[in-house]
């Protein structure tokens, strides 16, 4: 009888106050993690020259390409 009792006393996870916190963090890490993939992303495009057999007209190419390819995902939203 005593452990139903505890049961019923502990906080459900989807208690609504939870609920708000979690989606708090939630955004918040998700946030985090996408101004770390920019960041990379935008240093592996810096550093193309440096694969070799890519120039600075083909790194060029590619670096038009990706800024399409993101703006056409960013614009589809």
């Amino acid at each position: 009888m005593k452990r139903k009792q505890e049961r019923e006393r502990a906080t459900s996870p989807f208690h609504p106050d939870i609920m708000v916190a979690w989606n708090k963090g939630f955004e918040a890490g998700a946030k985090r993690q996408n101004e770390l993939d920019t960041k990379i992303m935008l240093e592996w495009l810096e550093s193309l020259e440096e694969i070799a057999g890519i120039g600075p007209k083909t790194a060029q190419k590619i670096r038009g390409h990706c800024l399409k390819f993101i703006q056409a995902k960013h614009q589809g939203r």
